[in-house]
């Protein structure tokens, strides 16, 4: 046992100094440690490029491998996008280059995103980022997918990102294909430069070689498209879908509208020039036609432009008034619907209330919702001076022009119209006035213009209707309007039926606070205007002016019905009346 014990006790023996030779020459470091630091630091490593080599701080210019791996590190943001996907990596590397740590260094280094995130003042990220740039990775998955990862023929510069392209789908495209071309033939004049040179420069072979080594990947590689954009409606996400569809013709896009037609303009793509139009013409509505209208206008495509101007003869009342893009709405394509004969309404009222909504928007453009319509009166009635006589209001005299303010007859519109303090008090004026000598002539309008002042009241007809009415109330007179589908058929009556004042049709509201007519017969001049969609476009069917006595007896009380066949909801109405002399 004591034997055993000393021998363990001499296996023991030879740590003992070790450790303090140990202790001694870590205090030895610790004094001469600030002698070594500037001597550390000139022999620091930093990785380079996507791989596991290490190089020194400062850049050698005869380092040709370090070089190389520069060349590499730039274009390693294009693979890692795919590599960081199909991983799901959320630490993955990200590429960032350190001015401070050596300003003459051209290799970056990898840092990891936790540190980078804490050197946000020092660092600037260089690589792409999977929720900015999703466009630009989408597209070099599906060119990949697509060409079995082929080396790329050509590489695009536009805005601010390099894509690499093919030459067997540059075709599709007429703007390619000749950025392609004129860079090939330019680079076939380099190449038969260098030729020339090889040979004359024979002495001086060792000095020539350098710049041609240099310059031979240049001369070797893919072409380079450059392709400046001016247009400030094409961004990344329009010129990434318009380059995926030249390898996929199917691909969809996040939307059709400006920036994806005005992105095929640029790259002389017809086929999806001519696509997005077609698109465009079957999605125009309250949020797109003031957009759509705009670039009709830009590119002059007529059919484009014809189908926006007839959707707001439709739709400008009973759609668009009700959407916060209504400010979006020129002052003349304003003007010009309201001119039109096919304008629909359901009354004048209706008119005077989207005209004011649009004026609201634009005297208060930065509103990012649609005002209530208590909120527009009162805007209108707090101010002391009349509007239209201001000088900021006389530019919009046309458009309350167009309005045809004389078919406003409920007493509550009236008394609004008086409240607001928009109209001269000379229009209030002619306006009450002819209302006045009206009624004391039993019905007589002062009408010059049938198309242009007669009354319009409108009714719209759904898919589940069966049939469709509507009583009006006009000088003392009572009238319904009806619209039937006859049977199972597509076809469609419409007509006008004159009523008493105690008809229970009426509302007995209505009979108490409206003037009635002792007159048995009223001339009635009559214009019946029917639009529904079909084939592919808005239809219109006219009944054209009628003249025609209405009596209270059933057999004078009720107009011709106006009936048409073919017919499919929804179907737009229009009832425009006048009484003549």
């Amino acid at each position: 046992m004591h034997i055993q014990g000393s021998h363990l006790s001499n296996r023991n023996m030879p740590f003992r100094p070790h450790t303090r030779s140990m202790f001694i020459t870590s205090h030895n470091s610790q004094q001469n440690s600030t002698r070594s630091v500037s001597a550390r630091s000139l022999c620091q490593r930093t990785q380079a490029g996507h791989t596991n080599r290490w190089q020194l701080a400062g850049a050698l210019g005869s380092d040709l491998l370090g070089h190389a791996q520069v060349q590499r590190a730039e274009e390693f943001g294009d693979k890692s996008a795919d590599r960081k996907i199909l991983s799901a990596d959320p630490m993955a590397l990200h590429w960032h280059e350190d001015a401070t740590s050596c300003p003459q260094s051209l290799l970056p280094r990898l840092v990891h995103p936790l540190s980078a995130s804490r050197r946000t003042g020092l660092c600037k990220d260089v690589t792409w980022s999977s929720k900015l740039d999703s466009s630009v990775e989408q597209f070099y998955i599906l060119s990949r997918r697509v060409t079995q990862n082929a080396k790329p023929d050509a590489v695009l510069e536009c805005l601010g990102v390099r894509w690499k392209l093919h030459c067997s789908v540059l075709s599709d495209s007429s703007k390619l294909s000749e950025l392609y071309t004129n860079s090939k033939r330019q680079r076939d004049v380099q190449l038969q430069e260098r030729a020339a040179i090889g040979k004359d420069s024979r002495a001086s072979k060792s000095t020539c070689e350098r710049g041609l080594a240099y310059r031979k990947w240049h001369l070797s590689g893919p072409l380079i498209l450059r392709l400046p954009v001016t247009d400030a409606s094409i961004n990344k996400e329009a010129l990434s879908f318009a380059l995926r569809t030249l390898y996929d013709p199917e691909e969809p896009p996040n939307e059709w509208g400006e920036t994806v037609l005005s992105t095929a303009a640029l790259l002389g793509m017809s086929n999806l020039f001519q696509k997005c139009l077609k698109e465009m013409l079957t999605n125009i509505s309250s949020s797109t036609v003031c957009s759509f209208h705009r670039v009709s206008c830009k590119f002059k495509e007529t059919i484009l432009q014809r189908a926006c101007e007839r959707w707001l003869e439709l739709f400008l009342v009973i759609e668009l008034s009700c959407h916060i893009k209504l400010r979006d709405l020129p002052f003349d394509l304003l003007l010009k619907t309201l001119l039109s004969p096919r304008l629909f309404t359901s009354n004048e009222y209706e008119v005077l209330r989207a005209v004011l909504y649009w004026l609201y928007l634009q005297l208060n453009p930065f509103r990012q919702t649609l005002p209530a319509h208590s909120n527009v009166i009162t805007f209108f009635s707090k101010e002391t001076a009349v509007f239209l006589e201001q000088p900021q209001g006389q530019k919009y005299i046309t458009i309350f022009q167009a309005l045809r303010m004389h078919g406003i007859t409920e007493w509550q519109h009236l008394q609004e119209l008086q409240n607001i303090r928009v109209l001269p008090e000379c229009w209030l004026l002619h306006i009450l006035s002819n209302h006045y000598h009206t009624l004391y002539s039993g019905g007589d309008m002062a009408m010059t213009d049938f198309s242009k002042q007669a009354i319009r009241f409108g009714m719209m007809f759904d898919r589940e209707q069966e049939c469709c009415t509507q009583t009006i109330s006009l000088y003392g007179f009572y009238f319904l309007l009806q619209a039937a589908k006859m049977g199972e058929s597509d076809t469609y009556s419409f007509s006008i039926e004159r009523l008493r004042h105690w008809d229970p049709a009426l509302c007995q509201s209505s009979i108490v606070s409206r003037p009635y007519s002792v007159r048995s017969d009223r001339s009635v001049c009559y214009h019946i205007t029917v639009q529904s969609y079909a084939s592919g476009e808005w239809q219109e069917h006219s009944s054209g002016p009628v003249n025609q006595e209405f009596g209270l007896c059933k057999r004078r009380c009720r107009s011709k019905p106006f009936q048409i066949e073919g017919l499919s909801p929804p179907i737009l109405v229009t009832f425009s009346l006048a009484f003549p002399f």
